[in-house]
């Protein structure tokens, strides 16, 4: 079993992060006749696989029930918008389904639920960040041989409604 502790400066931008990791150890021989470890040993290390720590690491999924007023509640002036088009994403479910996992917060109001036959879907989401910031995330998504999407942030920090539409 491996724990890895991190410490963060605070700075929203310090995220998302690859770790390289690497397990060291000291390596002692064992005389197999009386189990024995020979107090003698030698340091050796062995790379591992990069930890990715991602947006979806940060938050803590919340549930609101009336998504619209806790949207209104936060402040406009701080909204952060970006537009972008997924040309990798090849409906709205496929959009849809990416978005919740890359930031990792909770759809509300059954958003994860996109209609049939249906070319555009609005994506509601909320969040917590790790410093106890509330977050919100509204993704207007519309499939046209191409997912294009508008993302918009609210949340308490404007720096971090910055970094939630900029780091797709």
């Amino acid at each position: 079993k491996a724990v890895v502790s991190t410490q963060s400066t605070g700075d929203p931008a310090e995220v998302p992060n690859t770790l390289t990791c690497t397990l060291k150890f000291l390596v002692k021989d064992c005389d197999p006749a009386t189990g024995e470890a020979d107090p003698v040993g030698y340091d050796d290390e062995y790379v591992l696989e990069d930890l990715e720590i991602g947006l979806n690491s940060l938050f803590q999924k919340v549930f609101k029930t009336n998504f619209a007023a806790a949207w209104d509640e936060l402040d406009a002036d701080s909204q952060a918008d970006e537009t972008y088009t997924l040309t990798t994403v090849k409906s709205l479910e496929g959009a849809v389904e990416q978005l919740i996992s890359f930031f990792g917060m909770q759809p509300c109001e059954r958003t994860e639920r996109t209609t049939e036959g249906k070319s555009s879907h609005i994506l509601l989401l909320a969040g917590q960040y790790k410093d106890g910031v509330e977050c919100l995330i509204k993704t207007k998504i519309v499939y046209d041989g191409a997912v294009n999407m508008k993302v918009s942030a609210r949340s308490a920090d404007p720096s971090l409604n910055e970094l939630l539409v900029s780091s797709i």
